[in-house]
């Protein structure tokens, strides 16, 4: 099975019951979504963005506070958290306006209190065969979209590693542990192990333009 199928199949299985999910990976959806959002919103907040950028990513917002109050029950289900409190902020965070002040704070402040769970160092070197096997798998799976030739009117990131730097650690690791952050029709839940997210998060960010 490819790993494209295998990341198709892991991001449909969101809308199953919670059983499905190894422990503790609700807490980490959860915060991932959590970071995603921050992230995104800080994106609206910021100049230079084409329409066609700025619609993307609103809807993009849009997605990710319609599933929090969802990710926030299965992480209660799962952590044993006091729930009332959560899903009252949830729902006070959802409706804060796209592109808001208002909706960084909140999200910014949830972030801090949630932060993704990853026991793998991040800031480890890459030695020369990890550094050619990731990019093999990047060759293989990313470049195809993520390409420093992309017109700016295209919703694609054009410089990867240029956009992996101008963000914090938290928020760059959640992007690659969310998987492709596209569309609908894009947006695949990452079929990578803890491992092979770290040597991303390192060759994107030190080798690429």
């Amino acid at each position: 099975m490819s790993r494209w199928l295998i990341g198709w199949v892991a991001g449909i299985v969101l809308f199953f019951p919670a059983t499905v999910f190894s422990a503790g990976e609700h807490q980490r959806r959860f915060s991932v979504e959590v970071a995603l959002l921050a992230g995104d919103n800080r994106l609206l907040l910021e100049d230079g963005l084409s329409s066609e950028k700025r619609q993307w990513i609103e809807g993009r917002i849009i997605s990710s506070k319609n599933v929090l109050p969802l990710l926030a029950r299965y992480y209660v289900q799962e952590s044993g958290y006091e729930g009332l409190s959560l899903f009252q902020q949830v729902e006070a965070l959802t409706r804060y306006p796209v592109g808001s002040d208002t909706l960084q704070r909140a999200v910014m402040e949830m972030s801090e209190r949630f932060p993704v769970q990853f026991a793998v160092d991040l800031n480890k070197p890459l030695d020369s065969l990890s550094k050619r096997q990731v990019k093999s798998d990047y060759e293989e799976m990313c470049l195809g979209c993520h390409i420093t030739t992309a017109q700016e009117k295209s919703v694609v990131i054009g410089e990867f590693g240029t956009f992996a730097r101008s963000m914090t650690d938290d928020e760059w690791l959640a992007r690659l542990l969310g998987g492709l952050r596209g569309d609908s029709y894009t947006a695949l839940e990452n079929p990578f192990t803890d491992t092979e997210i770290a040597r991303f998060f390192r060759y994107v960010r030190d080798e690429l333009p």
